[in-house]
């Protein structure tokens, strides 16, 4: 008698033999997707070499193994797949059909990981990971998508991953301590000489944009009906801000400017649990501040009982700066990277 050595049902596995065929060799596939992250590629090899000679000795050879070597790791390949890939009869080895087409997934499988591999072979070279620091701004962390696709279009080899980093690494601190590559910090356009923002030693910078800065009130103020508003309207009021901008109006000397147009004010940082609690708050016996383009995100245009308002004798702006340590353009990435960013600033 004649023995054939057969596990699977021929004809539902075989990808010619109807919808049933087809559903298997899915259901195959999947199981391979599932599996891809735990399977020995050198195994794959193996089966590869041993679906062309079905001869094991011979593939043991090719393979540079030894044949129970060789034997043992089909087996462990089709006990990592969960189907039998190759059947005996009279002797002689064969392809069961789902063997036929891991023929197929196999070659696409391997091809695909050499390309995984000579990518990053190249990367050391063309890589390049920019931390940014995150803001409410959404247009600043815009323009380094942008920069990225552009270098990209100029420079195909060349990859930028933007990680975006929020919380206190969005300081300048944390660009000389290593924690950032690049911050966005902004100086209020009064100072001496807006145009050389001071920089710490070893940083460097350029001026990307700047932002109009209004101050928010809700039903209730005072001045909530009041038109046309000055600096000395404010005179003895709280401004209280979000703390991660506290300190530059402090640095910038807000409270000064206001006191040389007769409004004496106090400055002080407002705890809460996110910005849009902060947009929320009642400003009914103080002021906030808002940054323009964020009126409409936070959605302060669309609720009667927020105002937000210029002062007609003292505009307030932020001139917002691009700031990296010098020593990150020693990357030619890194350096192509910015020379895209100052494009469009300008």
């Amino acid at each position: 008698m004649t023995a054939c050595i057969f596990v699977c049902a021929v004809g539902m596995l075989d990808g010619n033999e109807g919808d049933r065929g087809v559903y298997a060799s899915d259901s195959l596939e999947a199981t391979l997707a599932a599996k891809a992250g735990e399977m020995d590629t050198r195994h794959v090899e193996e089966f590869l070499i041993l679906s062309k000679t079905l001869n094991y000795t011979t593939a043991a050879q090719e393979a540079f193994i030894a044949r129970p070597t060789l034997v043992e790791h089909i087996a462990e390949l089709e006990g990592e797949i969960g189907c039998v890939l190759f059947s005996k009869c009279e002797g002689k080895l064969s392809l069961t059909p789902i063997g036929r087409r891991f023929v197929r997934t196999a070659s696409l499988l391997l091809d695909r990981v050499e390309c995984i591999v000579e990518e990053y072979r190249s990367l050391p070279d063309s890589f390049l990971s920019v931390r940014i620091a995150s803001t409410n701004l959404p247009w600043l962390e815009s323009y380094a998508y942008k920069a990225c696709r552009a270098l990209r279009e100029r420079s195909p080899k060349k990859i930028v991953e933007i990680v975006s980093v929020a919380g206190p690494s969005s300081t300048v601190d944390a660009l000389l301590d290593g924690s950032n590559d690049i911050v966005v910090s902004g100086f209020k356009s009064w100072r001496k000489d807006s145009s050389k923002a001071p920089f710490p030693d070893g940083v460097s910078g350029f001026r990307l944009q700047s932002e109009p800065i209004m101050l928010l009130m809700t039903e209730g103020n005072p001045l909530f009906a009041k038109k046309n508003l000055q600096a000395v309207d404010l005179d003895g009021a709280d401004i209280v801000l979000p703390p991660d901008i506290y300190h530059s109006y402090i640095r910038d000397g807000v409270a000064e400017r206001l006191r040389e147009r007769g409004a004496v004010v106090t400055i002080r940082p407002l705890s809460f649990g996110d910005h849009f609690e902060y947009f929320a708050g009642d400003f009914s016996e103080s002021f906030g501040v808002v940054p323009a383009t964020l009126i409409p995100r936070f959605g302060i245009d669309r609720r009667a009982e927020c105002r937000a308002f210029e002062l007609e004798d003292l505009r307030i702006s932020t001139e917002f700066y691009v700031l990296y340590r010098d020593d990150f353009l020693e990357d030619e990435t890194a350096s192509l990277f910015v020379e895209e960013l100052k494009a469009m600033a300008k």
